[in-house]
This record gives C-alpha cells, sequence and structure tokens, in this order.
C-alpha cells in the first residue's frame, strides 16, 4: 500500500491470455514500486489544408507494460519467476522452458476509487539485484495485451500477503565457483542476475484488445555481474576471458526462518577489464557473466516447521530475588530453534530474553516461550514467588 492514493497491487494467472479469471484467488502483491502504465502511439496528420493549425492525430497503438519492483522474501514471488522462466517448479526446482504463463494485474488507487486492470501480461524480463550492502531487489518487466479500467473493485476474494522476511545481502551463503567455495580467497560484493525472454510484440488489425495481439518469445538471454576484490583467485577467474572456458557459479540466499533459493548456473561465460584505481580505492573488477548452453536452475528449500516447543521446567518455586533459568526444546531438530520469551507478571518474575527468570515479589506468573518462526507453537512454565 503506498501513501496518497492508497496503491495496492494484486495478480491472478489467466488461463487465456488477455482473459480475466472470472473464478478463483487473486494475490496480494508485496512491491515497493509498480509503474505499469497504457502508453497510446499516435501519428499526427500530414493532411495539407488552408491553415497552419495542426489537424491533430490518431491512435495506432498502445504499449502495456512497466515494473513490479520488490524486496525478495520467500515465495512472494514464485509465480512471477515461473512466468520469468517460462518454467514449472517441479520438485520445488525451476529452470528455464517453453511455457506461457499470463497474468491479469491490478493496480488499485483505493482512495479515489480508480480501479485499473492490466491483461495478458507477460514477465519480458527479470533483474535480481544484490548490493554490497542493502536490500535485496528483484525487477519484473512486464509487457500485456490489454487495459480496463473503471470505478467499482472486481478484485474477490483476495488471498492476503506472504508474511515471510524480506532478504540482505547477509543472507547470501557461501559462493562456489566450479565446486569451490570462494570464502577467503575472493570477496565477492555485490552481484546481479538478470533474464531477458526477448519479447516481440505481434501487431495484429481486426481485434478489440487495446494492445498487440500476441507477445512472442524468442531467446532466453540471461546475462549478470560478478563484483569482485582483486585478488590471485579473482585473477584466475577473469582470465577466463580469453578462453572462453565456462565456469559453474552457485549460491545460496537463506532467510531469517531458514527459508533458501538456491541459484545454480552450471556454464557462465566471463569477461571484463583489468582493474584500476587510485591510491586511497579498493581494487576491484566488475564480471560480466553470459549463460551459455546449460539452462541454470533455482531451487527454493522451505523451512522446516516447527511441531511443538517444550519448556522446562514446568513449574518451579523461587523466593524473592532467586533465578531459575528456563531451557526450550524446539521438535523436530531441524526446525527454526528461536523463540521469545514473556511473563505474564512482570512485576511478580521477569524473563530475559534468554530464558532466565528472576523472582520480583510474591506471587504466581506464567512464563510462555513463543516460536519466532510459528506463533501458534508455544508452552509455559509455572512460577510461584514466595
Amino acid at each position: 500500500m503506498s501513501s496518497g492514493a492508497r496503491v495496492t497491487s494484486y495478480l491472478i494467472p489467466e488461463v487465456t491470455p488477455g482473459i480475466t479469471p472470472t473464478t478463483g484467488n487473486w494475490d496480494t502483491l508485496r512491491l515497493t514500486s509498480n509503474t505499469l502504465s497504457p502508453t497510446v502511439n499516435t501519428q499526427v496528420s500530414d493532411e495539407i489544408t488552408e491553415s497552419r493549425i495542426s489537424q491533430g492525430s490518431v491512435a495506432t497503438s498502445a504499449d502495456i507494460q512497466g515494473d513490479l519492483v520488490g524486496e525478495l522474501s520467500f515465495g512472494s514471488f514464485d509465480k512471477l519467476l515461473e512466468a520469468a522462466f517460462y518454467g514449472t517448479w517441479a520438485g520445488n526446482v525451476l529452470t528455464v522452458g517453453d511455457t506461457r504463463r499470463t497474468f491479469t494485474i491490478a493496480k488499485n488507487f483505493n482512495d479515489v476509487s480508480v480501479y485499473t486492470l492490466f491483461k495478458g501480461m507477460h514477465v519480458s524480463t527479470f533483474a535480481l539485484d544484490i548490493p554490497s550492502d542493502g536490500k535485496i531487489t528483484t525487477t519484473f518487466t512486464m509487457v500485456g495485451l490489454d487495459y480496463a479500467d473503471g470505478d467499482t473493485n472486481s478484485v474477490t476474494p483476495v488471498n492476503p500477503p506472504t508474511t515471510t522476511p524480506f532478504m540482505s545481502n547477509i543472507n547470501v551463503g557461501t559462493l562456489t565457483v566450479d565446486g569451490q567455495s570462494l570464502e577467503g580467497v575472493a570477496c565477492v560484493s555485490a552481484l546481479t542476475v538478470n533474464l531477458d525472454n526477448s519479447l516481440q510484440a505481434q501487431r495484429c488489425i481486426g481485434t478489440t484488445k487495446l494492445g498487440p495481439g500476441a507477445q512472442i518469445a524468442t531467446e532466453a538471454a540471461i546475462t549478470g555481474t560478478i563484483t569482485m576484490a582483486w585478488s590471485n583467485r579473482a585473477w584466475q577467474i577473469w582470465k577466463n576471458t580469453f578462453t572462453r572456458l565456462p565456469i559453474a557459479l552457485s549460491f545460496p540466499i537463506e532467510d531469517s526462518l531458514g527459508n533458501q533459493y538456491i541459484f545454480d548456473f552450471p556454464a557462465i561465460e566471463v569477461d571484463g577489464d583489468l582493474p584500476n584505481g587510485g591510491k586511497r580505492d579498493l581494487i576491484e573488477v566488475t564480471l560480466n557473466y553470459t549463460v551459455a548452453k546449460v539452462a541454470p536452475t533455482v531451487t527454493r528449500v522451505p523451512m522446516v516447521a516447527v511441531t511443538a516447543v517444550d519448556v522446562s521446567p514446568a513449574t518451579a518455586t523461587l523466593d524473592v530475588g532467586d533465578t531459575q533459568q528456563l531451557t526450550k526444546a524446539v521438535t523436530p531438530a531441524g526446525a527454526p530453534q528461536n523463540v521469545t520469551w514473556s511473563s505474564s507478571a512482570p512485576g511478580v518474575a521477569s524473563v530475559s530474553s534468554g530464558g532466565l527468570v528472576t523472582a520480583i515479589s510474591a506471587g504466581t506468573a506464567t512464563i510462555t516461550a513463543t516460536s519466532v518462526a510459528d506463533g501458534t507453537k508455544t508452552d509455559t512454565a509455572t512460577i510461584t514467588v514466595s
């Protein structure tokens, strides 16, 4: 939701490109920017008249396009990723395919009761930007077939937005080149991924659509950049510029709950200029890469769900001023282990973020441990202070 006109965005997959489904739920998009807009192309009249005044213009076509920009969070953009790759999540693995997926995307200006629909929206390009210090962002450049608007909201029913945490550069795990870790031998400071489906608009006369008759995907061009501190290992990778020998690049991105995306590029060709800089500069090299012959994959690894939280001891009796360390066990062992501690009566017994209880005054308090990953999973201990 944006301020001013309360701009909200929603998405629903289409069965027939350009036709908005009449059944099914709309997904709420978690975006930082939605620049979708119809742009009408015109030509002015060349008619010769007695007047020097322009004879006006005529609409010839319309481009329906724009960017959907968001902060990367697990599960929030999986449908758009499928559309970008023209693929299908199979066993939680996605790669480049030939399956066209289109959406109707709603861009609602709620405060002013203006509701717009962008139909037959294809993912033209996808970009992933991992900065040296900051949030990881995704950009889906969309192109479509038709546009409609009105003063009645037709977006219903609606799925709520995902609640997974967004990710930053510190969520990137160990990068490997040809199966060997770069930790300690090559410092990667930034990385980008770009996928261009090379869509071409096919104009058709005799249709009722505002936009083109079709969007045709051609080559899937996958490129990007890797920025590295200049080192012996960086130099060895850079030298592949001359041999055109492909390298394999892989890296995971894991959020604070344990959800992961693993990006695997089995064969990329690199090139770039030798680095330079002044005496106060950090010397870095920016390698441009292009995927060659072997399609990359994205693997999603959902966190292990928490099934239970157990607090021990379940009861304790303390004198004022005493302390008692409570321990928690989260099952299964592979699930996120973090919990938050709270007291029903902090004036009787307080509890620290690590589960240490301090007796304050006479009475009874219930100490609760709540799973950070799943707030429905809790357990308690009863503390009596005498």
